[in-house]
């Protein structure tokens, strides 16, 4: 069969590579398509599958969707419905999710969510469904449409669909006016919980496992028969994969003493953890202060998170004595080179310490102990955000939790000196919400089984509505005064952006001299 994927940016297909190569090495047809472009090194990844299978993926130049009169009306209606979801009281301890989303909504919207009429759960319920049918009534984009009639593929899939404002609901849309199945693919363990609503509910719907089921049946009324549980084929490689080098090699490499165990310290999303230089000064210094000659001198590996590594660029820790930032600039592991540098570090370790990263998910698989430490500075990030609570949780919790940093290194004093027997949390865990279908079952190969199925099932018919012209005709002056307000959010943006950008610079300027 001939597959469409779209997605907003390469950089998401590294969730999926697995399972592509699994569906190719079947005989099946990709067409990869990209909404924007990225820095993180997803099209690498993609550049790789294409250059394997040179016959069966391709890449694709998706459409360019114009900014029409009604774009930015369903945006901002989108927009709306994700805000009132955040303020729902399942997010009441997410004020950092809520602060996102109302940033991001038209701030008319923002107020009328607010109004004492509406902001109990009735008044939001009813502001989200009327949004939500409003803007199901919109036009589709004729871009998005003439694109997937010229594509004219099998079964369309759609990766990650939930961001904030994503036009990504097109394609989802088009494809059923066309008689196109079409498949969500959930990429990440946040995803379902993190960002927007499914505004355009697929056919199907692939998670990794049952506690995402329960979330697209209960946050977005997804019904549970379209679900299909597949394992996380992102994860696939980590349960073949051994050391590239010998342990001193590796040590001897990055900087740390052969004599001592390590300690790698995983870093976590800008969003999650904006600040962290700070925090892991503070974890490092009060293992360097303490009695305990296993703490005084053990390694430490910080190893920066490629998203969020600008603040690490001048950290110096040398004065904690053999402890390294490594690699300085961060590492994507879309290669087999960065990969195995990852796993390395992983597998070296005696644990593995982070605040709320799936960093700590892919250290489990390769057999390590997961440390974190419930801080104030991070309380919206890690219990005030839904996906840590699995970490917490699922098959009893794969996470050594620590409210304290004293409490904490009790734990690795424990872990260090030996005195641990076996766990099995992590393989407890693994079961449940990385391979359901068996610790020896790739998930990539279910992934696979999935996709087909759904192609093989009855074409599902053209859809048409004409309905929707009368109310086009009634919500135009609408969508022309959203569109001049888009137009005016955009243009401030960009002043304040680079008024930024030019007080950076002077503030650079004044430290350099």
């Amino acid at each position: 069969m001939k597959i469409l994927f779209a997605t907003s940016h390469f950089g998401f297909l590294r969730n999926f590579e697995f399972a592509i190569r699994e569906l190719a090495r079947r005989g099946h047809q990709f067409r990869l398509m990209a909404d924007r472009s990225e820095k993180l090194g997803g099209l690498r990844t993609i550049e790789n599958l294409a250059a394997d299978y040179s016959s069966a993926i391709a890449l694709v130049q998706g459409p360019k969707i114009k900014d029409t009169t009604w774009q930015p009306l369903g945006s901002a209606l989108r927009l709306t419905q994700d805000y009132c979801h955040y303020l729902h009281p399942r997010y009441d301890r997410s004020l950092k999710l809520r602060a996102r989303a109302a940033a991001q909504t038209p701030s008319v919207a923002v107020r009328l969510a607010q109004a004492p009429l509406m902001r109990s759960q009735p008044g939001l319920r009813l502001l989200r469904r009327s949004a939500h049918a409003v803007e199901q009534s919109l036009p589709v984009s004729q871009e998005v449409i003439q694109f997937l009639q010229a594509e004219d593929p099998d079964l369309l899939l759609v990766t990650p669909l939930l961001y904030f404002g994503s036009q990504q609901v097109e394609y989802v849309r088009a494809a059923r006016l066309l008689g196109i199945r079409s498949v969500l693919c959930v990429g990440s363990w946040d995803h379902l919980t993190t960002k927007g609503l499914v505004h355009a509910i697929p056919d199907r719907i692939l998670v990794w496992n049952e506690a995402q089921r329960k979330e697209a049946s209960k946050i977005h009324s997804i019904d549970p028969d379209q679900v299909t549980v597949t394992g996380a084929q992102a994860y696939d490689h980590w349960f073949a994969t051994t050391p590239s080098v010998p342990r001193e090699s590796f040590t001897r490499r990055i900087g740390l003493r052969t004599d001592q165990p390590i300690l790698l310290y995983l870093c976590s999303s800008p969003f999650i953890t904006p600040h962290e230089v700070g925090f892991v000064k503070r974890w490092i210094e009060g293992m360097r202060s303490s009695p305990l000659k296993e703490l005084q001198e053990v390694g430490v590996l910080v190893r920066p998170h490629p998203q969020n590594v600008e603040q690490w660029a001048n950290v110096d820790l040398s004065y904690l004595g053999n402890v390294v930032v490594w690699p300085r600039g961060g590492a994507n592991p879309v290669d087999a080179e960065a990969r195995a540098e990852y796993f390395d570090s992983m597998y070296y370790s005696a644990a593995v310490v982070g605040v709320n990263t799936s960093g700590l998910i892919e250290s489990a698989i390769v057999g390590r102990r997961v440390y974190t430490i419930l801080d104030s500075e991070f309380a919206s990030t890690q219990e005030g955000t839904l996906h840590f609570r699995h970490l917490q949780n699922v098959n009893g919790g794969l996470l050594h939790v620590a409210s304290s940093f004293e409490d904490h290194y009790g734990q690795l004093m424990d872990l260090l000196s030996g005195h641990l027997q076996g766990d099995d949390r992590a393989t407890r865990f693994i079961e449940a919400f990385i391979r359901p279908h068996g610790l020896h079952i790739a998930a990539a190969d279910i992934f696979a089984e999935a996709v087909e199925a759904e192609a093989a099932r009855d074409q599902i018919p053209v859809m048409s509505n004409p309905e929707t012209k009368i109310w086009h005709r009634v919500l135009y002056p609408l969508a022309l005064a959203v569109q001049a307000e888009t137009r005016r959010r955009r243009a401030s943006a960009r002043r304040v952006k680079n008024e930024e950008v030019f007080r950076d610079k002077d503030v650079h300027s004044e430290e350099t001299q």
